[in-house]
């Protein structure tokens, strides 16, 4: 199925956010990328926060889609299955997201919308029994992990994620 016009922005979006940062991310330079015409950021979006809280979004709901029924009750299959994505393939998504993070630290729709997103990673925890301060902490954590893991161009290592989740269950 064809992209619509707004799919396409929002990826040139994710692309130009992975591969020059959160300053590439202009109207005209997302117009070009996509191959529309200018003013069509405007159009869709209102204006340039419309289209980075749609990119906020848009990279919420790409990491939202591994998550199966089975990861209600172990998260550990679907953070081993997202670490290897963001780490491997999925790399220039994973980069764009902390591209947007550090976005977040500077507006404050974007990071409304990044701590809602981290907000529902901790509650899936906090549902299987980790208390809701550890939860976020294994989040942090987590990010920790992947950011290292690119940026050394290593895979990522998740031993002390697992354990830190086992004690937070009480399974240690």
């Amino acid at each position: 199925m064809e992209k619509t016009t707004r799919d396409r922005l929002i990826d040139a979006s994710l692309d130009l956010l992975a591969r020059q940062g959160s300053g590439a991310v202009t109207a005209r330079a997302v117009e070009a990328a996509a191959g529309a015409t200018h003013g069509t950021v405007r159009h869709h979006f209102g204006d340039l926060a419309g289209l980075r809280t749609a990119l906020v979004a848009a990279l919420v709901d790409a990491e939202a889609a591994p998550a199966a029924d089975a990861a209600r009750r172990d998260p550990s299959p679907m953070i081993e299955g997202l670490v290897t994505h963001w780490t491997g393939q999925g790399a220039p998504i994973a980069v764009a997201r902390y591209e947007v993070l550090l976005e977040a630290t500077r507006d404050p729709a974007v990071r409304d919308a990044v701590v809602a997103a981290r907000d529902r990673f901790v509650d899936q925890l906090a549902g299987l029994g980790v208390d809701r301060g550890q939860a976020a902490t294994l989040v942090a954590m987590l990010d920790g992990i992947v950011l290292d893991a690119l940026v050394r161009g290593t895979p990522a290592d998740l031993t002390a994620w697992h354990q830190a989740l086992l004690h937070a269950r009480g399974r240690s």
